[in-house]
Parts: structure tokens; C-alpha cells; sequence
């Protein structure tokens, strides 16, 4: 190991001492590239390699760098980028990335200090907060062990994005994601696969233990229908039929591998409606009656109101539009504005960020998140501008529906004051009695029967195209847009496109070309073909 190492440079920390202007890429040799059997060797599932280059060689240093507050030491040496964004919640914050041969350091640049003056006193406690390890003041600097998996992201519709994956806390058993993320970009106007790719696979030459199973070694549609015994995506699938993976973890992984964050706010992650009675004192689990026609998108749950889109789109068919193509639903299921921030009003830095959009003060009381029945209603069946679907906090977090910090939301029409949220009668008023009734509805049987179709109308065959169309799930075209769309754009064509994906939403990448398995449901199913290895990975 020390042997293959050795032929890796110092020439960057020689630069950096010389307080030249680095930039990274012009300062490679890209001729030379990575020995695909010496990366694989280490690996037992033989992640896919990025084919990308290595930089020039020179003797080792024991430099100390001192970034921010943080001092990180080098003992053979370290790499530098330039003008790097880390995309938070609360926005992308520009700085250096250093990769040494243990850490990964990100240090914010004075020059994005000015941004702080438009953040108000909900988003400062929660920059400022203790363990806010990709947000704080200082940056952030993460040990190379700690990293599971890194997976490519698409940011501002440029494939320059990468997500880092790491497990902060005990590991949960059958868990196929990470617990926490750091999310990095380049936009720089040149070549920002190339700069991606770079970083990710000098990660994966200093530490051998991070995953790439989902880094696209070809393209995105034939690597993920390619269907093979090995392919990562299908093993996963495999693993969710045979109930090795919960409803929840694989929903999550599903977002994750389909390019959603809970870092990027217009692409946060999206999980489904499941019931359909937030009104009973009791609810049964046993009766099908209470649950959501998961094979349905929201819009097409009411027949009235789907005619209404339907004459929609009829109408818009008529007037032959090349710019314009025909949609049913002018807002999408997920958006930052309308679902991810008007759901998560009452939690820091959600709060400031739903005021700064706001002008500085909250919407009128009647438009907020105040009951979980009228929200469903809204959605379900009775507003013509409402289509959401869920995040993934109404299965696991209870904290997003009470309002600790006593925030003043105003009072509705008929003088009600908006606090916490108000829950369905079978909650009893507990926040966790609701959690874990919404979890055991989305794990139950008759939620496993039919959480195939959901996933065909997000992820899969049913998301775009003429199975959209039979299913009544067309949104509007931009929803749908993807680097190669923009590259016969003009500027302000981008720019305006860029504007209305970042605040009303876009589809996750699409995973699956054809009908979804369905998940096995009766003992038999599960024992079929189970050979199953115990110490085998689940994904």
C-alpha cells in the first residue's frame, strides 16, 4: 500500500506555500489513468471505478496548514479546490475543499460573509449551533473513515454535484443509508464532471472503504436497466421483495439514489401519502378503507377535480405550442416553497428561511401547515394549486409538528391561534402516537401489496412519456428538465428555467424503465429462492 502511494504529488502544497493561483485541473497531468485493479482489489463488490487521471508526483512534506480555526497536518500530502460550494439548507456556501490523507477539510471564504447579513435570528441559531458540522463558521473537517458511500448529484441542472455519506451514530441493523450527508458542488463555468470526478476519485484512492456503487460508470439509463445479478440497484430491489428492507429504508435509498437531499430543498426527499382518514377516533390499520389508492398520483385521487385537469391539458394540446408542451398539474408534489418549507415551518432554520421568502414575516395564518386532515383535503381533493406529497419527517420525526420555539404564526378567520399542529383524532394529541401510527401504515401489508405502483409514478416507467400520460401524471415541462435539455438554451432562457425548478420543483431521476416487482408478501414468497448469505451486504 505505502509503495502504490508513493507516486502521488506534493506539487499542490508547494503552490499553496508559493501563494500561487491554483486551480486543480490545470495543474494535472491528465494522460494518466487510475489502475482499475489496484482500486478494485480492496473492494469486495467491486464498486465502479471513475475514469479520471492523477496528478504529477513529488517528495513528501509535513506541512501544517491552518484553516479557519482548524489545523490540519500532512504528513505526505494534500489536495486543494478552488471555489467549491457546500449546499445546505440554508443555502451554498462558497469555500476550499482540502483533502489530506486522513481528512476531508471545507473552509468557508470570507468573501460569502456578506450573506449572513440576510439571514434573521431563526437561521443564526442553527448556523451557530453546536454539531453543525457542514454549516458552522469554521467549515467542516471529516475523517475519510467515517465516509460509507459518496453518489453523484445534480445541482442547478449541472452534473457538478457530489453527496458524501457517512453514519455518525450506532449503526441500525439492515439500514442501507446514511444517517448524515455532505453535500459538495462545483459551478464553475467549465468543465464540472470532470472537476467532480476528480475529487471523488482522489476520496476513493486515499481511502478504499467508500462505496460507488451508484456512480455512474456509463450512462444513467443504461447502467441502471442494464439488470444484471450485479447491478447494485437491482440487488437492492431484490433485497426490499424479500422484506430484508424495510418500506422506509428503501424509499430513502430510492430518493438518495435518485439525486434527492435534505441539503437541497428543490430536491428534497419525497415519500408518499399512505392514508387516507385523518378524521376517525380510531383507526383500523387491518382496513384497506383507510389508505390512499397508491397507484394514483394526488391529482388523479378525486374524479371531479382530475377532470378539471384534464380539460387542462386538453386545452393547452389545442393551441400547438412548441415552447409550451401540455401539463395537467401546474405545481408539482415537491418544491421548496409549497412543500418542504410550508411543512417544516416550525423547525430551525425552516422558520427563517419561510420569513426571508415571506418578506421578512410569516404568511397569513390560513395558508400555513396548521392541521394534518385539511392538509390532506387541500391535496387530495379539494385545491386545484395543491398536488404534495410527504417527506420523510412525517415517518420518523414528531418534533416538526409542535411548535417548541413558540413561534407567532397569527390567528386564522375565526380567531383560532396557529401553534402546534392539529393532529387526526386517532392521534390522541401525541405527535408520537401519530409518527407511529403513520410508520406502521406505511410498513403494514396492505401498504407492501401496492407501494410498487408509487414508486412506478416517481421513480419509475410511469414518471414520464406515454405511461405518464395513461396515468395522468404529467407535470409541467420543466419539472421533467435535465442537463442535457439547457445546452441549446440561451442564457436567459437558463436562467429562467433555473429560477422556476429551484422554487416549484422537479421529478427525481428516474431508476426504473419498466413495471416495479412487487414486494413478496406471504411466507412462501419470501422462502423462494432465498439464498440469502447472512454476512452479505444489502445492497
Amino acid at each position: 500500500y505505502i509503495q502504490s502511494q508513493s507516486i502521488f504529488p506534493i506539487l499542490h502544497c508547494i503552490l499553496f506555500i508559493m501563494n500561487e493561483d491554483y486551480k486543480h485541473p490545470q495543474n494535472i497531468d491528465t494522460s494518466d489513468t487510475i489502475n482499475e485493479e489496484r482500486l478494485s482489489s480492496k473492494d469486495d463488490d467491486c464498486d465502479p471505478i471513475l475514469p479520471n487521471h492523477r496528478p504529477d508526483t513529488t517528495e513528501p512534506s509535513s506541512s501544517v496548514e491552518v484553516v479557519s480555526g482548524m489545523t490540519a497536518k500532512s504528513s505526505v500530502d494534500f489536495l486543494t479546490w478552488e471555489n467549491i460550494l457546500n449546499v445546505t439548507p440554508i443555502g451554498p456556501r462558497r469555500g476550499r475543499l482540502v483533502l489530506t490523507e486522513t481528512h476531508l477539510i471545507f473552509t468557508h471564504t470570507a468573501s460569502d460573509n456578506a450573506l449572513e447579513e440576510d439571514y434573521d435570528d431563526e437561521i443564526m441559531p442553527y448556523l451557530q449551533s453546536p454539531g453543525r458540522q457542514a454549516n458552522n463558521a469554521s467549515g467542516f473537517m471529516l475523517s475519510l473513515e467515517l465516509i460509507s458511500e459518496v453518489l453523484p448529484r445534480c445541482y442547478k441542472l449541472r452534473d457538478g454535484g457530489f453527496e458524501i455519506f457517512s453514519f455518525t451514530g450506532p449503526r441500525v441493523e439492515n439500514r442501507v443509508w446514511s444517517d448524515f450527508s455532505i453535500y459538495l458542488a462545483f459551478d464553475d463555468p467549465g468543465d464540472v464532471i470532470m472537476l467532480r470526478n476528480e475529487v471523488v476519485h482522489s476520496l476513493k484512492e486515499r481511502f478504499h472503504g467508500i462505496k460507488l456503487k451508484f456512480w455512474p460508470s456509463i450512462s444513467l439509463r443504461d447502467y441502471m436497466t442494464s439488470l444484471v445479478k450485479t447491478d447494485p440497484l437491482t440487488k437492492l430491489t431484490k433485497n426490499w421483495r424479500k422484506r430484508r428492507i424495510s418500506n422506509f429504508d428503501y424509499l430513502m435509498k430510492l430518493n438518495f439514489i435518485a439525486g434527492r437531499s435534505k441539503n437541497d430543498l428543490s430536491n428534497y426527499i419525497v415519500f408518499p401519502w399512505v392514508l387516507n382518514n385523518y378524521s376517525s377516533k380510531v383507526l383500523d390499520l387491518d382496513d384497506r378503507n383507510n389508505y390512499r389508492d397508491l397507484s394514483k398520483p394526488m391529482g388523479a385521487l378525486d374524479e371531479e377535480r382530475l377532470q378539471k385537469f384534464i380539460g387542462r391539458y386538453k386545452a393547452l394540446k389545442k393551441e400547438k405550442d412548441d415552447l409550451n408542451i401540455p401539463f395537467m398539474y401546474g405545481s408539482h408534489y415537491s418544491s421548496k416553497c409549497g412543500v418542504v418549507l410550508h411543512y417544516l415551518i416550525r423547525k430551525r432554520p425552516f422558520t427563517g428561511l419561510h420569513r426571508k421568502l415571506q418578506g421578512g414575516k410569516f404568511d397569513i395564518a390560513s395558508r400555513l401547515f396548521d392541521s394534518v386532515r385539511r392538509e390532506w383535503e387541500k391535496a387530495s381533493k379539494d385545491s386545484f394549486a395543491r398536488v404534495n406529497e410527504l417527506i420523510p419527517e412525517f415517518y420518523s420525526d414528531p418534533s416538526f409538528l409542535r411548535n417548541e420555539n413558540s413561534w407567532q404564526f397569527g390567528e386564522m378567520a375565526d380567531g383560532k391561534i396557529v401553534s402546534d399542529v392539529l393532529l387526526p383524532p386517532w392521534a390522541e394529541g401525541s405527535a408520537e402516537n401519530f409518527v407511529n401510527i403513520m410508520r406502521k401504515a406505511l410498513e403494514s401489508e396492505i401498504c407492501s401489496e401496492s407501494l410498487h405502483n408509487w414508486i412506478d409514478l416517481i421513480f419509475g416507467y410511469r414518471q414520464q412519456g406515454k405511461e405518464a400520460k395513461r396515468a395522468n401524471n404529467v407535470f409541467h415541462q420543466h419539472t421533467y428538465y435535465t442537463p442535457r435539455d439547457l445546452d441549446n438554451k440561451k442564457e436567459y432562457e437558463k436562467q429562467s428555467i433555473l429560477l422556476q425548478v429551484d422554487d416549484f420543483g422537479s421529478c427525481p431521476q428516474q431508476l426504473f424503465f419498466r413495471p416495479h416487482p412487487r414486494r413478496k408478501i406471504s411466507v412462501e414468497d419470501e422462502c423462494k429462492d432465498d439464498d440469502h448469505d447472512p454476512h452479505e451486504e444489502l445492497v
